[in-house]
């Protein structure tokens, strides 16, 4: 998992602050928790994206029959 990606190029220090912070086993699954959330996170904002690119809302197709 690249780290720069979701930790804006400062995953290292962030790891070192969550094992400092969590302890060193819960620290660095509290990182990796993390970032999966921003992962899942940046999808399903893309989804939404993709939703409105591809045309109307259901409803809006049922209001005019279409």
């Amino acid at each position: 998992m690249p780290l720069s990606k979701y930790y804006s190029g400062s995953g290292e220090k962030v790891m070192k602050n969550m094992k400092k912070q969590y302890g060193e086993e819960k620290g660095e699954r509290v990182f990796y928790a993390t970032a999966n959330k921003k992962k899942k996170h940046e999808k399903s904002e893309s989804v939404k994206e993709e939703k409105l690119e591809t045309g109307p809302s259901r409803n809006l197709r049922r209001k005019h029959g279409v």
